[in-house]
């Protein structure tokens, strides 16, 4: 890979790494050099794809996170930074679908997708950005989003 394009030893913090995407893009940035800091609710997942980047000699940090939760981002955020050192990438993807029709959708079941897929993006991104700017880092934020925000797909409104 060209220098200008290396990310080796950057900090890299992956939202929803402990399954299908964020765990795709966690496994991609370790093997491009960068210490990654693996995040999700699930702590079993996290451990397994940690000890997986590392055994193929990578480093990576699992963390637990809530991203509906300011304290538990602020934690997280901590911890990455703590343990691998200054933040200059975050991969925000971090989502939830409630498979429902609409007349069967809470007002919480409504709540927990936006709280997640919307505000938990938000929330991730300040946090983040307070540590780079404190750092004087000109990072790096990638917003995950789902094709459901310009396509129509049964039961999963909320989503898009």
């Amino acid at each position: 890979m060209p220098a200008d394009f290396s990310i080796k030893n950057e900090v890299a913090i992956v939202t929803g790494a402990s399954a299908g995407l964020g765990r795709h893009f966690a496994k991609v940035l370790a093997a491009s050099g960068a210490k990654v800091a693996v995040c999700a609710r699930r702590r079993d997942p996290l451990d397994e794809l940690a000890d997986e980047i590392r055994s193929a000699g990578g480093i990576a940090l699992p963390v637990e996170l809530d991203v509906t939760d300011s304290a538990s981002v602020a934690a997280a955020v901590d911890l990455a930074v703590s343990g691998l050192g200054p933040v200059s990438i975050l991969i925000n993807n971090a989502g939830l679908a409630i498979d429902k029709p609409l007349l069967e959708t809470s007002d919480d079941d409504w709540d927990r997708v936006l709280d997640t897929n919307l505000k938990g993006a938000w929330m991730m991104a300040r946090e983040t950005a307070r540590h780079m700017m404190a750092a004087g880092i000109e990072g790096k934020m990638v917003n995950i989003a789902s094709i459901l925000g310009v396509t129509a797909t049964p039961r999963v409104h909320s989503y898009a």
